[in-house]
């Protein structure tokens, strides 16, 4: 209480503004909005419309003066004495911060966006901390904010209101319409080849996925869960009292893009121990999302990338759902910031939940605890089962604690969140490390099936959630538009481990699955590909998706070749 009294003190001392109208106050941040808030737009701007003549040059301005109208136009509604402030205080701060990621990262602001702000969790949020993202907020949000409170504001007689409010708008309209008339054609060109400059605009592009974001839950969650296998039963077992239970890995990566894997060609051995093993390797893999919110329900889901929605895959059975159906257990192992609805009704365990002090520090947990949980969980298996291993992987811009001091192989390193202060360089080889961090954790994974093998025909699937920029053109992390994102961060790779006894089971040609791995798959295969590991039959199932169909021999010949213990698939 001394404290608020001490600071009413303070500002009744303040000498006392001249009264300003709200029209003109919202005209003044709006036109601040445009010219100091919006680093990127500028940027991309000016190097998409090189010329410089006058008429060049009155095209730029004429931006400026078109958002500024457009800024102000929204503000009147609330252009009120006891809202406007409040109102100008918030767009003020949210600005402040886009423009600090915008800059920083390259970063634009879609739904998809939205959902990983909202959806992340407190160990993301502390990655992208640091003192520049502070000081911008206070210089650029919170101090303006403040000092809207010492302007004063005053209305007029209501006459004189009815011509300030009708001038503001009609001007506003004619404005428009002079600009429309002298640049449509530069407007029409400059809109059709950069479309991604609605995803620029600072903050309108953040409030209006806000509001696509915010419209969106309610009707998911007003959504009634669907079934949407009619019949789901297990390929017809041949001896199948005789034969070992099957047990498959699916392991989510994170941040991993595949130009950065030796098994694809990169010039660095960031695979060393992977490229050792009998593994079939798929380079031309593409992500359905470049964000984990996007993607990692996609995976899961039957839905194919044109026709995903996170509203719909939601309330929607997944594949989990439907192995659990054709009685095969499941478990998630989460090491992420979660699972984004598709461990639902699905066990689950988390890595920051158990406490552990070897391989988590400051809430952030290594994979190497993700193989422990695996090895504990296989311990206990009985029946045929799925564990889903959700990684931490190369998550930015924290890459270097994605590794430990065993993998800091390429050197220097950016140890720091602040990658604009690190050189690209430093950044790539951090990102290297935990690729080959990442690589260990695999090798690991298909040591631990292996010594099941008495018990059980396993296999391994890897394949990461989206790539990675790392400064390419100015462009770091992830999660921009999927129309706009560069190919890193929607190329992925992929990688397929089977024991002995799985492939004599399934009948899978694994030379015929490397012949066939430099294909083109997506995200979209999987669904179908892991109901098929399983020899699942469904209504649902697409044996033209399934990666592994075209190599599985006829039922007649993996009869005979299986020793009686393999399935018959459909």
């Amino acid at each position: 209480m001394d404290l608020y009294r001490s600071f009413r003190r303070v500002v009744a001392d303040v000498p006392r503004l001249p009264a300003i109208h709200p029209v003109w106050l919202a005209l003044l941040v709006s036109a601040a909005l445009v010219l100091f808030y919006n680093g990127q737009l500028w940027s991309m701007v000016l190097a998409v419309w090189p010329g410089r003549s006058f008429h060049d040059i009155a095209f730029i301005v004429s931006i400026a003066v078109l958002l500024t109208v457009a800024f102000n136009l929204v503000l009147q509604p609330v252009a009120m004495p006891r809202v406007l402030k409040p109102v100008l205080a918030l767009l003020l701060v949210t600005a402040a911060a886009i423009s600090y990621f915008a800059s920083s990262y390259g970063a634009m602001v879609d739904k998809t966006m939205i959902a990983n702000v909202i959806e992340t969790d407190a160990r993301e949020v502390g990655d992208l901390l640091s003192l520049r993202l502070v000081a911008q907020l206070v210089l650029f949000g919170i101090v303006p904010a403040l000092l809207l409170w010492f302007v004063p504001l005053a209305l007029r007689p209501w006459r004189q209101e009815v011509l300030i409010r009708g001038g503001v708008i009609l001007g506003s309209f004619v404005l428009v319409a002079l600009i429309a008339a002298m640049f449509f054609q530069d407007y029409a060109s400059f809109l059709r080849n950069n479309r991604e400059v609605r995803f620029m605009i600072n903050p309108s592009a953040a409030i209006y996925a806000t509001v696509r974001y915010a419209t969106a839950v309610p009707s998911a969650m007003a959504a009634t869960y669907t079934p949407i296998a009619e019949s789901v039963a297990r390929g017809r077992a041949l001896d199948a009292p005789h034969s070992k239970k099957t047990l498959v890995v699916f392991v989510v990566g994170e941040t991993a893009r595949a130009d950065h894997f030796a098994l694809n060609g990169y010039e660095r051995q960031t695979n060393p121990e992977l490229s050792k093993l009998d593994i079939v390797n798929f380079g031309e893999v593409r992500s359905c999302g470049t964000s984990t919110a996007e993607s990692v329900p996609c995976m899961f889901s039957d839905l194919v990338r044109a026709d995903y929605s996170a509203a719909k895959a939601l309330m929607r059975e997944n594949v989990l759902d439907i192995l659990v159906r054709a009685d095969v257990d499941v478990l998630w192992l989460e090491n992420n910031s979660s699972c984004k609805g598709v461990c639902a009704r699905v066990p689950s365990e988390t890595t920051w939940s158990l406490g552990d002090t070897e391989f988590c520090e400051g809430g952030d947990c290594r994979d190497d605890l993700l193989v422990r949980q695996l090895s504990s969980a296989l311990a206990a298996a009985d029946n045929d089962m799925i564990v889903v291993m959700h990684q931490i992987g190369s998550h930015g811009p924290s890459y270097f604690k994605r590794f430990t001091e065993a993998f800091r192989v390429f050197t220097p390193t950016c140890d720091t969140n602040q990658l604009q202060s690190c050189s690209q360089e430093e950044i790539v080889n951090s990102y290297d490390n935990g690729i080959l961090y990442t690589d260990n954790i695999l090798a690991e994974t298909i040591g631990l099936l292996e010594d099941v093998s008495d018990r059980f025909d396993t296999a391994m699937i890897y394949v990461s959630d989206h790539g990675e920029s790392l400064g390419e053109n100015g462009i770091y992390l992830h999660g921009m538009p999927y129309m706009f994102a560069p190919d890193v961060q929607k190329h992925v790779p992929m990688v397929v481990w089977a024991s002995a006894g799985y492939r004599k089971k399934m009948a899978l040609d694994m030379a015929c699955l490397a012949a066939e791995s430099g294909a083109a798959f997506s995200h979209d295969n999987l669904f179908h590909s892991v109901l098929g590991m399983f020899g699942v039959r469904s209504d649902v199932y697409l044996k033209d998706l399934d990666i592994f169909a075209p190599c599985r021999r006829p039922a007649s010949v993996a009869q005979q070749s299986a020793g009686n213990t393999g399935f018959a698939l459909p």
